[in-house]
């Protein structure tokens, strides 16, 4: 997947980015739909992204500069995996948990999976937060 985006500041080492252009590995930001991945990792989601100020071959990024964000395929498997298993082992596991300790009634199986759930998202975010995609960082191609 490859992301274009601009230097909109630099402090204290870090340098924030803003994305304008959509990626090209996924259709969801280009018809206006949110991504999981960008809603579980980040709080407030949005497209900005924060990266060490010495990103290019050494080189330290300025306000204005272009540079392109890539992630491999790989990575991308890695973080759907990450947004999506644990919620979903959870709201399978949340009834059959109930079923196990023999409180077989509907309306326990459906607040086991909406627990279940919840823990899913809350694991899947915290993951998520300590393991954030690993980009390389390239100076943007001059038209």
């Amino acid at each position: 997947m490859k992301a274009t985006a601009r230097v909109r500041d630099v402090r204290e080492g870090r340098a924030w980015l803003a994305c304008e252009t959509t990626a090209v590995a996924c259709a969801a930001c280009a018809g206006g739909r949110g991504c999981a991945l960008r809603w579980l990792g980040r709080a407030g989601g949005g497209t900005k992204l924060e990266v060490p100020a010495r990103g290019i071959d050494g080189r330290r990024l300025a306000p204005g500069d272009g540079v392109t964000l890539e992630v491999s395929d790989g990575e991308l498997l890695r973080l759907a995996a990450l947004a999506y298993l644990p919620p979903l082992a959870g709201l399978l596991g949340g009834p059959l948990a109930a079923m196990l300790l023999d409180l077989r009634s509907e309306p326990v199986a459906v607040v086991g999976a909406a627990l279940g759930l919840a823990l899913g998202w809350g694991a899947s975010r915290s993951w998520l937060r300590r393991s954030p995609p690993r980009y390389q960082i390239r100076a943007a191609e001059q038209p």
